[in-house]
């Protein structure tokens, strides 16, 4: 009975901190959730053809996905408001058939139009085409269903992450970038001239229905079994990280008597956060990548290379929470959870740090405390971050 009221504790904990974490969300993610298994996909025999490419598409992206070096910066990432993919045209002088998707009110990708992509002759593009809209004024251009890159709208070369992990908004002034999938990889390309027009007729008959097309990509939450395998792999390539480094918070826990009671109730107060994000087709809500309870114990939140809610501008970096409040202003007599990490919890975050470093080959500057990135308290002046650094430049068998 007393292991069994310890695990209670114990969960009931990771619940405080998860909710009232000094995460500040940027963007409610969610996405069109997967189709019931038991709608299958009919094979691609009989499968129209542009369903057929469709599909292809969507593998296209999961493929990217699943390698770490295809990751796009994350400032790039949240700032596209409409997004194409057009494959690799037999022919450079030749128009090529695409799909277009936006961003609706809520964050989530609308499920695609069709696109053409025509008069474009670049010798760099050698693979599948894929263009991320970051401006307002391409958005509007594409939702009017026709825009010519090069012209009208400028085009920049794509970054990625291993480049670029970090890019400053004023670099991010062109309409678009653009990068090229050869099949080994991603990689940035310039596009000088290229027009893009979206297809009413085509995109009516791939739903197979009439519809307006420009309120589908403008603010749809439509949901389609068609299309539904592109609009997962879209939400979860936009969600999709390659560490650059870590940020160290505290959870800020508040007293037990003021929590709601339900498992459910603290479920919906995460989606009402905006924390929910889709990514490798599932749904997670917790802001985190790791929490550490008092006692030492690493609680895993979403996956590592899923876009963090933790940190404006720095959710391509891992967050990790130490549950407790360790700042002397918002926690002087300790009413509030623990006023210093313990020496559990400090001992678990220099091994996981370690271990992450390792892993994606983070420098040490790219670990900074919550504080160092926005104008909060987090993690607290309780928790000597200078410690932290000073046993990560140590041997990785030497303690703090």
């Amino acid at each position: 009975m007393r292991g069994w009221k310890h695990l209670a504790r114990s969960a009931l904990v990771a619940f405080l901190a998860l909710l009232f974490g000094c995460a500040k969300p940027q963007r409610a993610k969610v996405s069109t959730p997967a189709p019931p298994q038991a709608q299958v996909s009919l094979p691609a025999a009989r499968q129209a053809p542009m369903e057929t490419k469709l599909h292809q598409a969507a593998n296209t992206l999961e493929q990217l996905i699943a390698d770490a070096k295809n990751a796009i910066p994350d400032a790039i990432l949240n700032r596209t408001t409409c997004f194409a993919m057009f494959p690799a045209p037999a022919d450079a002088t030749a128009s090529v058939t695409g799909f277009a998707s936006c961003r609706n009110d809520s964050g989530a990708w609308t499920s695609p139009a069709v696109a053409t992509l025509s008069r474009t002759t670049d010798k760099q593009l050698s693979g599948d085409l894929l263009l991320f809209f970051l401006s307002a004024r391409a958005r509007r251009g594409l939702l009017a269903r026709h825009l010519d890159l090069g012209q009208t709208f400028s085009s920049g070369k794509g970054l990625l992450e291993i480049e670029r992990p970090i890019i400053e908004p004023v670099e991010l002034t062109r309409d678009a970038f653009a990068y090229s999938n050869d099949g080994i990889g991603l990689h940035g390309i310039t596009l000088k001239k290229g027009s893009i027009a979206v297809d009413d007729g085509a995109t009516t008959k791939l739903y197979g229905h009439p519809l307006d097309v420009r309120q589908l990509l403008d603010n749809s939450t439509m949901s389609s079994t068609v299309t539904s395998s592109f609009t997962i792999a879209a939400n979860s390539f936009f969600n999709t990280i390659t560490p650059a480094g870590i940020i160290i918070h505290h959870s800020v826990i508040i007293p037990a008597k003021e929590l709601p009671q339900a498992e459910r109730a603290l479920d919906r107060f995460h989606y009402s956060r905006g924390y929910e994000i889709s990514c490798f087709g599932k749904m997670y809500h917790i802001a985190y990548h790791y929490l550490i309870l008092p006692d030492g114990q690493v609680r895993t939140g979403r996956p590592e290379r899923c876009e963090g809610a933790h940190a404006r501008g720095y959710n391509s970096y891992l967050g990790i929470a130490l549950v407790g409040d360790f700042s002397s202003a918002d926690n002087p007599l300790g009413k509030k959870g623990p006023r210093q990490p313990t020496k559990a919890q400090m001992e678990s975050l220099v091994r996981l740090c370690r271990q992450l470093r390792e892993k994606y080959n983070i420098p040490l500057q790219h670990i900074l405390p919550h504080s160092q990135v926005s104008r909060t308290e987090c993690p607290g002046d309780g928790l000597q971050f200078a410690r932290i650094l000073a046993a990560l430049e140590q041997p990785s068998g030497a303690g703090l």
